[in-house]
């Protein structure tokens, strides 16, 4: 355990003041990638969907990468950060693993114009890096809502939750495991939504 959070404390060890500062350099951008590999197994949706943005509290509603040193508590890395909010990036990477399952017959972004069956709204629970745990874990928490349009009910929810381990190579190591966690999770979220849709028309 104490190996493994040496590879943090670099980042670490100014807390987000370092992201902050005014007069620091820019903070290194990362991003995540949507799984490659999106099961086609299932029948084809013949209805539409849109993806609201997911909504999060405001210590995941932001570009700063989150840490959590102890129980209880969170912190930020200092000198990184996501390309755009964690919920934004959410958003597209749930987009692009339903255009890559290959099994719907359209999906756009809340807001995109598309007149569509349902909605899939999305609360971001948890989406750091768990140093309190031993191993130190990536772990990624969302609970999702398929809302049918034309009554606005919620027709099923379901939460999703899933941890990857932190491995070696410094921070690259970490963007890994959270490639990992999504890799995982997003896939389970796409094949539940289309199979409740298929379940409540």
């Amino acid at each position: 355990m104490i190996r493994r959070l040496l590879l943090f404390l670099p980042l670490f060890a100014a807390g987000c003041g370092g992201l902050l500062a005014p007069s620091g350099p820019s903070p290194a951008l990362y991003r995540l990638d949507a799984p490659r590999a999106v099961s086609a197994a299932g029948p084809a949706a013949p209805w539409q969907l849109l993806i609201d943005k997911p909504t999060a509290t405001l210590a995941l509603d932001t570009t700063r990468i989150a840490i959590v040193p102890a129980p209880n508590r969170m912190d930020y890395y200092a000198d990184v950060a996501w390309a755009d909010k964690a919920p934004a990036m959410l958003q597209e990477l749930i987009l692009q693993a339903f255009d890559r399952s290959g099994r719907i017959q359209a999906v756009q972004r809340q807001g995109g114009g598309l007149k569509a069956d349902y909605i899939l709204a999305v609360d971001l629970q948890d989406f750091e890096v768990d140093a309190a745990s031993s191993p130190a874990n990536v772990h990624v928490r969302l609970t999702g809502r398929l809302v049918r349009t034309r009554d606005r009910a919620i027709v099923a929810s379901r939460m999703f939750d899933t941890t990857a381990p932190i491995g070696s190579g410094g921070f690259d190591g970490v963007i890994a495991s959270f490639n990992q966690a999504v890799s995982e999770l997003l896939p389970e979220l796409v094949g539940w939504t289309l199979a409740e849709g298929g379940r409540n028309p």
